[in-house]
Parts: C-alpha cells; sequence; structure tokens
C-alpha cells in the first residue's frame, strides 16, 4: 500500500516536472522565432541591450560587494577641506593601511542609508576594534560650509580651507588667542559656561597639534570649527578615558573623521534582558552620573539622555558614546565670581512632556551653580523610572520589577522621588539608596539571599512583638 503511495507521488512529480520543462520549451522556443523574425537592426538593439545590461549587473555587484579601496577613505575624510576639520593625528594610520572597514562599512553603497556618517572599522595588526565618526551628517557638514562662505562675503561652494580664516569670527585669530567668548557664540554645549580655564585644559590636552605644544593658527581653526560643527572630539581629548572618565578611548582624527574605540554594544539591545543584567546596567548607570557630577572641578551635564548614546561592553562596563550635547562647568570659576545663589544645590524641574522623554533644563542656572541633580534626573528620568518612554522601551529600562527590588528594596518608590522629587532636594537623598539597591540586585543570588534574610529578620521581629 505504501509502496503504490510513494510510486503514485513520483509519477505525480515526473509529470509536473516534464509539464514545466515543456513549457519553457515553448517559451524559449516563442522568443527564438520572435527574435528570428525581427529586423536586424531590431536584433543589434536587442544584441546590445543585454551586452549593456550585463556590464551594468556586474558593476552593481562588484560596489555592492567589494571592499572599499583607498580612494572611499579619501571621499570620507575630506582633508582637502583642513583646517576646517577636527585634525590629522590619526591620517598616517590610514594612509599606510592600519585601519579598515569591516562589516557591513565595507559596502560602499550602504552609505546612502548610514545618515549619521558613523562606520566600524578595525585596526591591524592586533584587530582592535574602533568607530569611525564625521560627528554630523552630510548636509549638517555642506550647510556649516555655506554658512562660513557667507560669513568671509564668498560665493557658497567657496574653498573653504583658504576661507576658513577669513571670515569675521575667525579673522583676529592671526593675532590673538582663542577666547573663551568666541567658543560660546559657536553654540557648542561645550562651551555654554566658557573659562580660560576649561580653555587651558583643552589645549593641555589637546592631541592634534601640527607641532607639539606650539598653538599656530590651524590649530585654532581646528578648534573652532570642532566647536561650530560638533565638540565631541574635543571632550574625548579634554575628559580622557584614561582619566577615568566613562567615554571612549579617542585615537585620533583624519580630516572630517575622528576615531575611537568600540565600547560596545547599545543600550538598546539590553531593554529585554534579565532584570539582574539590567540592574547591573542601572547601577553603572547611576556610577556615571555620580561621577560627572563630582569627580573633578568640573562638572558634566548630560541633556541627551537615550538608548542610543550609552554602549554595553562584555563585562558589563557602560561608556557615553554621544558627546555632543554635554555642558561643562567650570566649578572653580564659579565659586570665584560668586553669582547669586551660587552654592545651593540647583534641583532640576520635573519634565512632563505629555508621556515622552524630554528633559528639561536652564543652562544659565547650570553655569551659577557649584551643585546640580541634573544627572540624577536625566538618568532617572529618561531611562530607569517608569517615565522613560521610547518606542523599544514603553516602561523604562527597569521595568517588571521582581517582588524582590519592589518590596524588600523599594525600587520603584526610589526611582520614583529621583525622576519626580515631592521632597527638598529628594534626588540627593535618594540616590545612594538607588545605588546600594541596584548593588544588591544585580546579582541574583544575592538578592534572594539577601531578600529571604530580611523577610526572616521582619517576621522575627514581628513575632517577637507579638509574644
Amino acid at each position: 500500500m505504501k509502496n503504490d503511495i510513494r510510486n503514485r507521488k513520483t509519477d505525480h512529480l515526473q509529470q509536473t516536472v516534464k509539464t514545466g520543462m515543456s513549457k519553457l520549451e515553448n517559451v524559449m522556443g516563442d522568443s527564438v522565432m520572435r527574435f528570428r523574425h525581427m529586423p536586424s537592426r531590431a536584433k543589434v538593439l536587442v544584441f546590445m541591450s543585454a551586452v549593456l545590461s550585463l556590464f551594468l549587473y556586474l558593476y552593481l555587484a562588484k560596489w555592492l560587494f567589494q571592499s572599499n579601496p583607498e580612494t572611499d577613505f579619501e571621499s570620507l575624510l575630506d582633508t582637502e577641506k583642513c583646517p576646517a576639520c577636527y585634525g590629522g593625528s590619526a591620517c598616517g594610520m590610514i594612509y599606510y593601511k592600519q585601519i579598515e572597514f569591516v562589516g557591513m562599512s565595507k559596502f560602499r553603497v550602504l552609505d546612502i542609508l548610514n545618515g549619521k556618517n558613523v562606520h566600524v572599522g578595525s585596526v591591524r595588526p592586533n584587530g582592535k576594534e574602533i568607530v569611525m565618526k564625521k560627528l554630523a551628517t552630510d548636509t549638517e557638514l555642506k550647510d556649516l560650509d555655506a554658512r562660513l562662505c557667507k560669513d568671509a562675503m564668498r560665493p557658497e561652494g567657496c574653498d573653504i580651507a583658504r576661507v576658513l580664516v577669513r571670515t569675521n569670527m575667525a579673522s583676529h585669530l592671526n593675532t590673538e588667542p582663542v577666547k573663551p567668548d568666541l567658543l560660546k557664540g559657536t553654540g557648542s554645549f561645550m562651551f555654554k559656561c566658557p573659562s580660560y580655564r576649561l580653555l587651558d585644559r583643552v589645549w593641555s590636552y589637546f592631541k592634534e597639534f601640527k607641532k607639539k605644544k606650539e598653538i599656530f593658527l590651524s590649530d585654532k581653526m581646528q578648534v573652532l570649527y570642532s566647536a561650530l560643527i560638533n565638540a565631541e572630539g574635543l571632550m574625548l581629548q579634554t575628559f580622557p578615558k584614561s582619566e577615568g572618565w566613562p567615554f571612549p578611548e579617542y585615537i585620533g582624527s583624519c580630516g572630517r573623521v575622528i576615531i575611537v574605540e568600540d565600547t560596545g554594544r547599545p543600550l538598546s539591545e539590553f531593554v529585554s534582558s534579565s532584570f539582574h543584567i539590567r540592574a547591573n546596567i542601572a547601577y553603572e548607570l547611576m556610577k556615571i552620573a555620580e561621577k560627572l557630577t563630582t569627580m573633578s572641578d568640573f562638572g558634566l551635564y548630560l541633556t541627551d539622555v537615550n538608548l542610543e548614546n550609552f554602549v554595553v561592553d562584555p563585562s558589563g562596563r557602560v561608556t557615553v558614546v554621544d558627546l555632543e550635547n554635554i555642558i561643562v562647568v567650570d566649578k572653580l570659576a564659579i565659586q570665584a565670581k560668586k553669582p547669586k545663589g551660587w552654592n545651593e544645590p540647583l534641583e532640576a524641574p520635573f519634565s512632563d512632556c505629555d508621556g515622552k522623554n524630554c528633559l528639561i533644563f536652564n543652562a544659565d542656572e547650570m553655569c551659577t551653580h557649584v551643585n546640580s541633580d541634573h544627572n540624577y534626573n536625566a538618568i532617572c528620568r529618561n531611562l530607569l523610572s517608569h517615565y522613560a518612554v521610547e518606542d523599544r522601551m514603553p516602561n523604562g529600562f527597569l521595568h517588571d520589577m521582581p517582588i524582590e527590588a519592589e518590596d524588600y528594596w523599594d525600587l520603584k518608590n526610589l526611582l520614583e522621588e529621583c525622576a519626580r522629587p515631592q521632597h527638598k532636594e529628594g534626588r540627593w537623598k535618594v540616590k545612594d539608596k538607588i545605588m546600594h539597591a541596584l548593588d544588591a540586585l544585580k546579582d541574583g543570588k544575592k538578592v534572594h539571599s539577601e531578600t529571604k534574610q530580611g523577610r526572616e529578620v521582619n517576621s522575627q521581629t514581628k513575632l517577637g512583638r507579638e509574644v
């Protein structure tokens, strides 16, 4: 019986194949007959079209799947526009082929989808993973060039490398140093509270000098241009990872590209991880808020906090990877000037924003206060608490808390007070409790044992009272 069924299926399959092949032969035969009856000129056109189509497909396939040649690096770097660029300390690594694209960055055709102008690569021969960033979109870069040409009273599309020094804002730098007010006028977040001490620190850590410890006009132009378009490269140099700042290592720059270490995967990839993993990441985020606020006589305040601006490495360490919107406050300069209320703690207002992620802040107030709870507000409000709402995170990064976290550690209420305080200086009062709770919760076994132990203590206390 089974053999009969198998034979019928085989016969049916063979008949289907024969029918399909017969139809294909008929179609091909009809096509050949039509081609034979075509006029000679039409045959030539058909043949030429076929040849051109073949060459076009082969070219597109080569373009799509071949790694970028060295000339593609040059088109990415825009070195011909220097000193309207970030620097040249890493150009040697590129020109001597120590850096190569990896992954999808190899395929130049995909650049049309890479609106942020961020590429991944590696350094030979050790294979160190890196990120290459232009720090702006092509449109933003083009618009700034047009503004600078206009400021120099030149037509759009002018030779920006020659014209930058002739702009109204930069013409005096031939004979004068870069001053804080000039950088404040760029609109850069880094220089919203400029001071000579901050500027001295920039020059002290600057890696893009043409000649070490000598400031040339081109160096001034590069600092000015960086402040105008995106000061992230300056931030990475001025507050380096080697001194404990939670930022990637700055490797160098070449033209309009900076090169930094690749420090991990975006926070968005961990939204659905187990709670103890998310607790560990949350603990790291609170440590970042603490560090940026207190570790130096410069306060660094995060004003753009979302899932894509932080990454996590394999060990669980968290790094801030978007530094464009960090406000730098010189605490010693504030102490010296003593503006009204300078030594009173500045409390950030709660940001409602109709249930969406946002941060309300007053940069002028930050610039006149030594202490601010802004970073704790930013991390609690836009990442950890239930107020944090993004497409991939509808109920905050610490959603679905286990009973231990919510009851024993009271974490939900602590985060509520951090995001929307009901008491004076509420964030300062709960931040250490939040960090202590997260430190315990990041280890699943420790959570269970401590919670169980705590419940036993509570039970014994209750029993003692009853007796």
